[in-house]
């Protein structure tokens, strides 16, 4: 299977951990005209038609929210100055900027603001688009500049995930569009954004994007910003192709990033800011919808062993309650450690007797072999290497790879035995992400969404998953999600395998503030592609340069 970058991969918003200073970086950012950054195949970038992951970050650029964040992790003013909640949670009422202007000249009002929630609510967009306002119940005006938004209940991931992740559009531009996902001529591209696109090929995945001079926060500090193609990106970093480069998702060895340790370089590093979950198909009935079978499975792989060989020691063995060590949510949980002989008792004493072949037989007579489905990661090593463990307890893995949207398309029909999917999700599982995630992950009320626990269904988790969104209380919020933590380890539906740590390196002398935000940005999104280090040459706050 191909290797992937994480530009390919990235098809959902998800969190990034609290960044770690590996190489050195600027006070100060040095001016510059262009910053060149790795392209890709990321859709056409309007707010209905992009790929969901980097895909957001290129529509981002012309596109603004009403509410951001910058490296500090905490959200700030952007198209709204205020932001009002009401005491029962419901509503919000937002005070927009004045001045604001669309690409075409016409005003930014809350008009735009109203019109954009009730046409995303009409718009067959699917999952790959994932800002979407989900649990909005409608929109008005209160003026030209306030308006009000109602839920359908309290959510305390609101302002993140839709405030601070829904593009605004425009009504005099989209009010005459019925089909927006099949929309995709330049002439749509009006925004509120700092850049506007200059140039697209969507066959090599580049773009180019020129500053918007009017912009509301002033003249943006980088002026040109290039999306080139690459084969891999350290090589292409390195050879002074592009000015930043990001470490694949399945994570690299420490001689993978040698080369960039010197003074022309900084690295910065995320742990946990993805996990490869290894999904059940419970529904597909048998040993799959047999928890004893899921937990030998559990303890046949030598999590830790991945880790160490795949690479390098650079990340973390996976939990089975999905939370990552050092999250502050996360809580001890049952692990099943390696130990290939109580796997095979386990397996023994719940009547599946070893056949022909060495392979077993369930209660039922059906062969334990099952189809592994996986996208284009991650690295053949790990695939072998659970293979193997699998077959040292008498069940038969074949892989079989696929490209992402098709393995996206087949999780969400539930038509596959087994799948290994690199999770970023929303939220991810990044230190500083918001633990809504596990509701998201697994949750059996929870129709629309790119992967997940598959046929699982536990109406106690369930419940407890509604009532962490709904909590404002943290300490409440904490007891809750350490019990479906618990819930999720005991029944083991998913086990994720591990938590690599993730890099990206860059030019310094290009542009040296570039920042892992806590949690993510636009609603969790990982890595350092924030425009507000772009837009303003600084890592916290929204006050820009004026020439």
């Amino acid at each position: 299977m191909p290797q992937i970058t994480r530009r390919t991969f990235l098809r959902a918003s998800a969190g990034a951990a609290a960044a770690l200073y590996v190489g050195g970086c600027g006070s100060s950012s040095t001016q510059t005209g262009t910053v060149r950054l790795p392209g890709g195949t990321f859709g056409f970038p309007t707010p209905f038609a992009y790929i969901a992951g980097l895909g957001y970050v290129q529509m981002s650029y012309l596109y603004d929210t009403l509410l951001w964040k910058d490296a500090s992790g905490r959200l700030i003013p952007w198209l709204a100055r205020k932001v009002r909640r009401s005491d029962d949670g419901r509503t919000y009422t937002f005070e927009l900027r004045d001045g604001v202007k669309w690409h075409d000249g016409r005003p930014f009002t809350a008009e735009d603001v109203v019109f954009t929630f009730d046409y995303f609510a009409d718009q067959p967009l699917g999952s790959l688009v994932t800002a979407q306002p989900r649990g909005v119940s409608g929109a008005r005006a209160r003026s030209r500049l306030v308006v009000e938004v109602d839920l359908e209940a309290p959510a305390v991931t609101f302002l993140e995930q839709v405030a601070g992740a829904v593009p605004i559009v425009p009504k005099h531009v989209w009010s005459k569009i019925e089909d927006a996902p099949l929309t995709q001529s330049r002439k749509v591209l009006v925004g509120t954004g700092p850049y506007r696109l200059k140039s697209y090929s969507a066959g090599e995945g580049a773009y180019l994007y020129e500053a918007n001079e009017g912009f509301f926060l002033g003249k943006p500090f980088i002026k040109r910003i290039e999306l080139r193609p690459v084969d891999d990106e350290l090589s292409a970093l390195r050879a002074g192709e592009i000015d930043s480069a990001s470490t694949p998702p399945e994570g690299v060895g420490r001689d993978a990033l040698a080369p960039f340790r010197g003074d022309e370089f900084g690295i910065l590093g995320s742990p946990a800011t993805f996990t490869f979950p290894l999904i059940w198909n419970i529904a597909k009935g048998g040993a799959l919808a047999d928890v004893r079978f899921r937990r030998a499975s559990a303890m046949a792989i030598d999590r830790q062993a991945i880790v160490n060989r795949l690479i390098a020691g650079q990340g973390s063995p996976g939990n089975p309650g999905f939370i990552p060590p050092k999250h502050p949510f996360h809580v001890p949980v049952k692990q099943y450690p390696f130990d290939p002989a109580a796997a095979n008792r386990l397996l023994d004493r719940a009547g599946y007797e070893r056949g022909s072949g060495g392979v077993r037989r369930g209660p039922d007579g059906k062969q334990l072999r099952y189809t592994l489905v996986t996208g284009n990661s991650p690295v053949p090593p790990m695939l072998d290497m659970l293979v193997a463990a699998m077959k040292e307890i008498g069940v038969e893995l074949k892989p079989q790879a696929t490209d992402l949207p098709t393995l996206f398309s087949r999780l969400e029909d539930g038509d596959d035995e087994m799948a290994l999917s690199l999770y970023p999700g929303p939220g991810g599982t990044a230190l500083n992400s918001d633990p809504d995630y596990m509701r998201t992950f697994y949750s059996s009320r929870l129709k629309d969404r790119l992967q997940g626990a598959q046929g699982w269904v536990n109406h106690e988790f369930d419940r407890l998953a509604d009532r962490q969104l709904v909590t404002a209380d943290r300490q409440e919020r904490m007891r809750l999600v350490a019990r479906m933590q618990h819930i999720v380890a005991d029944e083991l539906p998913v086990l994720p395998l591990y938590y690599p740590t993730l890099f990206d390196a860059f030019r310094k002398e290009a542009f040296d503030q570039w920042y892992y935000t806590p949690g993510g940005f636009a609603g969790g999104l990982p890595g350092v592609e924030n425009k507000q280090a772009l837009v303003t040459g600084r890592k916290v706050g929204v006050k820009v340069r004026s020439s």
